[in-house]
């Protein structure tokens, strides 16, 4: 999970230099036109076959991950990448609340709590006065809050081999990122970069993305849940590396209190799921 985390916060940082200079939509689509690929080779080397159609929750993960890839990368050509990495991290948080509002699962009692203190730390963070300057703040939130119901949407996908489910929603990305490719425009980009120079950076950005996305299903599959979930928090502090060292983006005492403030909220939230779920097994191994 640790080599995932710095996976993810490369590719992060490689995807924020394309600001300006890029379309987001032609950004998204170079992250993930590389996974599919790897996928189908994967299939073939195991001889697991390919899920076109598949379930209503195979259909959610795929569209919902969609979107939280496409607001994650609206999001890193405008905000630095702490500042997304943070609030992208929350959807711990809001698989509880999920999981506790929409199927009724009996969930910790601070899960609300936590629910708002990950928001008062996004608050914290920026201060928003909620004009058009606060759109890319509600687009990673929204973004979270999607991921989230990826998360819920993989635990009824077990019928399915991992490497079906990730081949059918890298497919969907990648062809909805072309579409949008046509169909939106990026007001930031006056004139698209067409240097070489730049454009190799796909490349590394997809291949990271696309190894940390492996050893995170590997980390989830080999290690105790909790653990790993913690261990991912760990993105923040490489995301906040790279905004220091690669794009002098600079951190003052709110942004320092709000980060803490969600990193916080995504522990406790962790934790108490972790320690609830002990406790229900325990239970059941006593009856």
């Amino acid at each position: 999970m640790l080599l995932a985390s710095f996976g993810f916060a490369t590719m992060s940082c490689i995807a924020h230099g394309f600001r300006g200079q890029a379309p987001w939509p032609a950004v998204a689509l170079a992250r993930m036109a590389v996974t599919p690929l790897l996928m189908y080779a994967l299939l073939a080397m195991h001889g697991i076959p390919m899920v076109w159609f598949g379930s209503r929750a195979l259909w959610w993960r795929s569209l919902s991950g969609t979107i939280g890839l496409l607001c994650n990368f609206y999001a890193l050509t405008r905000l630095p990448i702490t500042d997304v990495v943070t609030v992208l991290s929350t959807s711990p948080v809001w698989v509880a609340v999920i999981l506790a509002t929409v199927f009724r699962w009996p969930m910790p009692r601070g899960v609300w709590i936590h629910a708002a203190l990950a928001v008062v730390g996004v608050y914290i963070m920026h201060r928003p006065s909620f004009n058009a300057d606060a759109l890319p703040l509600l687009v990673i939130l929204l973004g979270a809050m999607v991921i989230a119901t990826t998360k819920v949407s993989l635990s009824f996908c077990g019928h399915l081999h991992p490497y079906a489910v990730v081949a059918h929603y890298s497919t969907c990305a990648t062809l909805i990122s072309l579409v949008l490719c046509f169909v939106v425009t990026d007001p930031r980009v006056g004139h698209v970069n067409t240097s070489l120079g730049l454009w190799w950076w796909l490349v590394p950005m997809g291949l990271a993305g696309t190894g940390a996305q492996i050893f995170m299903t590997r980390a989830y599959a080999r290690g105790a849940t909790a653990m790993v979930a913690l261990v991912s928090i760990s993105q923040i502090a490489f995301a906040a590396a790279y905004d220091l060292v690669v794009w002098g983006h600079g951190f003052d005492l709110w942004k320092a209190a709000g980060v803490s403030v969600i990193a916080g909220a995504i522990a406790l939230s962790v934790r108490a799921n972790a320690a609830l779920r002990s406790e229900q097994a325990a239970l059941t191994a006593l009856e």
